[in-house]
Protein backbone atom coordinates (compact mmCIF):
# COMPACT_ATOMS: atom_id res chain seq x y z
CA UNK A 1 0.00 0.00 0.00
CA UNK A 2 2.86 2.50 0.88
CA UNK A 3 4.03 1.95 -2.92
CA UNK A 4 0.64 3.15 -4.42
CA UNK A 5 0.36 5.95 -1.80
CA UNK A 6 4.13 7.08 -3.12
CA UNK A 7 3.28 6.51 -6.45
CA UNK A 8 -0.79 8.83 -6.07
CA UNK A 9 1.43 11.31 -4.16
CA UNK A 10 4.31 11.82 -7.05
CA UNK A 11 1.64 12.46 -9.56
CA UNK A 12 -0.60 14.28 -7.32
CA UNK A 13 2.58 16.47 -7.00
CA UNK A 14 3.28 16.58 -10.63
CA UNK A 15 -0.09 17.45 -11.56
CA UNK A 16 0.02 20.23 -8.87
CA UNK A 17 2.76 21.92 -10.40
CA UNK A 18 1.83 21.64 -13.66
CA UNK A 19 -1.39 23.25 -13.00
CA UNK A 20 -0.84 25.74 -10.26
CA UNK A 21 1.11 28.04 -12.71
CA UNK A 22 -2.41 28.91 -13.90
CA UNK A 23 -4.36 31.73 -12.38
CA UNK A 24 -7.90 32.94 -12.22
CA UNK A 25 -8.60 36.84 -11.81
CA UNK A 26 -8.13 38.07 -8.23
CA UNK A 27 -11.25 39.82 -8.09
CA UNK A 28 -13.58 36.93 -8.66
CA UNK A 29 -15.42 39.29 -10.80
CA UNK A 30 -16.46 37.38 -13.66
CA UNK A 31 -16.36 40.73 -15.96
CA UNK A 32 -12.46 40.42 -15.45
CA UNK A 33 -12.30 37.16 -17.26
CA UNK A 34 -11.11 37.81 -20.47
CA UNK A 35 -14.20 38.08 -22.96
CA UNK A 36 -12.99 37.09 -26.51
CA UNK A 37 -10.48 34.06 -27.57
CA UNK A 38 -8.35 36.72 -29.45
CA UNK A 39 -7.80 38.54 -25.74
CA UNK A 40 -7.39 34.98 -23.85
CA UNK A 41 -4.48 34.14 -27.08
CA UNK A 42 -3.12 37.49 -26.40
CA UNK A 43 -2.06 36.99 -23.02
CA UNK A 44 -1.28 33.44 -23.42
CA UNK A 45 1.45 34.49 -25.66
CA UNK A 46 2.58 37.52 -24.07
CA UNK A 47 2.32 35.35 -20.85
CA UNK A 48 4.72 32.77 -22.80
CA UNK A 49 7.18 35.26 -23.97
CA UNK A 50 8.55 36.07 -20.63
CA UNK A 51 7.40 33.44 -18.53
CA UNK A 52 10.30 32.88 -16.32
CA UNK A 53 9.67 36.64 -14.60
CA UNK A 54 7.71 36.08 -10.98
CA UNK A 55 5.68 39.19 -10.17
CA UNK A 56 7.42 41.77 -8.12
CA UNK A 57 4.85 41.82 -5.66
CA UNK A 58 5.23 38.04 -4.98
CA UNK A 59 5.33 37.39 -1.37
CA UNK A 60 7.18 33.50 -1.87
CA UNK A 61 8.56 31.53 -4.81
CA UNK A 62 6.58 31.88 -7.82
CA UNK A 63 6.14 29.25 -10.71
CA UNK A 64 8.03 29.79 -13.54
CA UNK A 65 6.77 28.23 -16.72
CA UNK A 66 6.86 28.21 -20.63
CA UNK A 67 5.64 26.60 -23.13
CA UNK A 68 7.53 25.18 -26.02
CA UNK A 69 10.52 24.99 -24.27
CA UNK A 70 11.95 24.18 -21.48
CA UNK A 71 12.05 26.38 -18.77
CA UNK A 72 14.98 28.65 -17.62
CA UNK A 73 16.25 27.19 -14.28
CA UNK A 74 14.96 23.43 -15.09
CA UNK A 75 17.60 21.18 -12.56
CA UNK A 76 20.04 19.04 -14.50
CA UNK A 77 17.95 15.52 -13.48
CA UNK A 78 15.43 16.89 -15.17
CA UNK A 79 15.71 15.87 -18.79
CA UNK A 80 13.52 15.98 -22.00
CA UNK A 81 14.36 12.91 -24.34
CA UNK A 82 15.79 13.58 -27.76
CA UNK A 83 14.16 14.50 -30.50
CA UNK A 84 10.85 15.60 -28.38
CA UNK A 85 8.77 18.34 -28.83
CA UNK A 86 8.63 20.11 -25.68
CA UNK A 87 4.98 21.17 -24.84
CA UNK A 88 5.40 22.72 -21.35
CA UNK A 89 7.58 22.86 -18.70
CA UNK A 90 8.13 24.28 -15.62
CA UNK A 91 9.95 25.34 -11.73
CA UNK A 92 8.63 25.93 -8.32
CA UNK A 93 11.72 27.21 -6.27
CA UNK A 94 12.04 26.48 -3.16
CA UNK A 95 14.67 27.29 -0.25
CA UNK A 96 18.33 26.80 0.02
CA UNK A 97 18.95 22.94 -0.37
CA UNK A 98 15.49 22.08 -0.02
CA UNK A 99 13.46 20.27 -3.68
CA UNK A 100 11.88 22.06 -6.17
CA UNK A 101 9.16 21.00 -7.91
CA UNK A 102 9.44 20.42 -11.45
CA UNK A 103 7.45 19.47 -14.53
CA UNK A 104 7.94 18.82 -18.41
CA UNK A 105 5.66 17.67 -20.60
CA UNK A 106 6.77 16.85 -24.05
CA UNK A 107 5.49 14.72 -27.55
CA UNK A 108 7.72 12.02 -28.44
CA UNK A 109 7.46 9.14 -31.38
CA UNK A 110 9.16 7.01 -29.46
CA UNK A 111 7.34 3.72 -28.05
CA UNK A 112 6.55 3.33 -24.70
CA UNK A 113 9.05 1.03 -23.80
CA UNK A 114 12.14 2.93 -25.33
CA UNK A 115 10.65 6.18 -23.10
CA UNK A 116 10.49 3.77 -20.21
CA UNK A 117 14.30 2.17 -21.25
CA UNK A 118 15.54 6.26 -21.43
CA UNK A 119 14.20 7.66 -18.23
CA UNK A 120 15.80 3.93 -16.23
CA UNK A 121 18.86 4.56 -17.67
CA UNK A 122 18.72 8.65 -17.14
CA UNK A 123 17.48 8.26 -13.79
CA UNK A 124 19.90 4.95 -12.58
CA UNK A 125 23.23 7.45 -13.66
CA UNK A 126 21.31 10.30 -11.69
CA UNK A 127 21.61 8.01 -8.51
CA UNK A 128 17.83 7.20 -8.31
CA UNK A 129 15.84 4.31 -7.91
CA UNK A 130 12.84 2.65 -9.04
CA UNK A 131 9.69 2.36 -6.59
CA UNK A 132 8.41 -0.68 -8.28
CA UNK A 133 7.68 -1.68 -11.89
CA UNK A 134 5.57 0.48 -14.24
CA UNK A 135 2.15 0.62 -13.84
CA UNK A 136 -0.90 0.91 -16.85
CA UNK A 137 -4.50 2.02 -15.52
CA UNK A 138 -6.99 3.70 -18.28
CA UNK A 139 -4.27 4.34 -20.83
CA UNK A 140 -1.48 5.74 -18.65
CA UNK A 141 1.62 4.12 -17.55
CA UNK A 142 3.06 5.63 -14.39
CA UNK A 143 6.53 4.87 -13.34
CA UNK A 144 8.34 6.55 -10.14
CA UNK A 145 11.75 7.07 -9.07
CA UNK A 146 13.53 8.34 -5.71
CA UNK A 147 17.09 9.39 -3.88
CA UNK A 148 17.13 9.21 -0.91
CA UNK A 149 19.38 12.47 -0.71
CA UNK A 150 16.85 14.84 0.54
CA UNK A 151 13.78 12.73 -0.15
CA UNK A 152 13.78 13.57 -4.36
CA UNK A 153 10.96 11.87 -5.98
CA UNK A 154 10.37 11.67 -9.85
CA UNK A 155 7.25 10.65 -11.52
CA UNK A 156 6.96 9.63 -15.37
CA UNK A 157 3.59 9.15 -17.20
CA UNK A 158 3.33 8.07 -21.03
CA UNK A 159 -0.18 8.46 -22.74
CA UNK A 160 -1.31 8.16 -26.17
CA UNK A 161 -0.96 11.52 -28.06
CA UNK A 162 -3.56 13.45 -29.70
CA UNK A 163 -3.81 14.22 -33.67
CA UNK A 164 -3.20 11.87 -36.00
CA UNK A 165 0.40 11.40 -35.97
CA UNK A 166 1.24 8.17 -33.88
CA UNK A 167 3.01 9.80 -30.88
CA UNK A 168 3.13 9.66 -26.84
CA UNK A 169 2.68 12.12 -24.47
CA UNK A 170 5.25 11.95 -21.34
CA UNK A 171 5.27 13.75 -18.30
CA UNK A 172 8.27 13.92 -16.02
CA UNK A 173 7.56 16.10 -12.67
CA UNK A 174 8.22 15.77 -9.02
CA UNK A 175 10.69 17.44 -6.19
CA UNK A 176 14.19 17.48 -6.97
CA UNK A 177 17.12 19.48 -5.42
CA UNK A 178 18.47 22.05 -8.22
Amino acid sequence: MVLRSTRAAAVAAAAVIALSACTAPESGDPTDAPDSSADATTTAQAESQDATEAPSDASGPEVQSTTGAVVKGMPEVIVPMPDAEIVSSSVQPAGDGQPVGVSITMRVEESEEDVLDFYADHFDDAGFEPVGDPESEDGVTTQTYHADDAGQLVSIGISNGSGEEESLLVTVGGQVLP
